[in-house]
């Protein structure tokens, strides 16, 4: 399965550590990219998530679709 169909296929909103786990990297990365704006993200009383939505729409714009040279 995709990443893309992974993040689709969440109902709820995900919290840093689900997200770093998702992309390979450190939760300090995820806080630094949502701070900056470069990461969509929410915050809920004082909590940083993610809707996995936005960020499923996030990674589409950002991935480079594989072309069949057959």
């Amino acid at each position: 399965m995709r990443l893309v169909e992974i993040l689709e296929s969440k109902k709820q909103a995900l919290r840093v550590r689900d997200v770093a786990t998702l992309l390979c990297v450190t939760p300090q990365h995820i806080y630094k990219m949502a701070a900056s704006g470069a990461l969509p993200s929410l915050r809920i009383a004082g909590a940083v998530r993610f809707d996995p939505q936005e960020l499923a729409s996030w990674l589409r714009e950002r991935t480079t679709p594989k072309h069949n040279d057959s």
